[in-house]
């Protein structure tokens, strides 16, 4: 086995950070996403901060409010060659943490003056 592949098996997963820019990308408070999946906000926060993973469902309820797939969410800790493409086809392989920084930020702008 490759050395990336032993290093993903090894590593902690850790979505609390991704899960937490998709929601403010989306205009979203952790208050909102819990009413909205019948969760206490507190839960929410926990699972941002990575304290906890949440459960499979709550994944699956997360990822279909954030129109995102958990593959999308996981991509770090995934071996597969489709996700480098799909990266590919998005085109935020070859940006830099801030420039992709630059964009998670018009998103959320965009989506705040959307919710006005």
């Amino acid at each position: 086995m490759e050395q990336n592949s032993n290093k993903k098996f090894s590593e902690k997963i850790m979505i609390g950070k991704t899960m937490q820019t998709i929601r403010k990308s989306l205009g979203l408070t952790q208050e909102q996403v819990a009413e909205k999946l019948y969760l206490a906000p507190r839960y929410i926060s926990d699972i941002e901060r990575d304290k906890t993973k949440g459960s499979i469902d709550t994944l699956v309820k997360l990822c279909n409010l954030y129109h995102v797939t958990p593959t999308f969410v996981l991509k770090d800790y995934l071996n597969t060659t489709q996700l480098e493409y799909d990266d590919e086809l998005i085109g935020f392989t070859h940006l830099t943490p801030s420039e992709k920084d630059i964009i998670i930020k018009i998103i959320e702008f965009m989506n705040h003056e959307k919710n006005k």
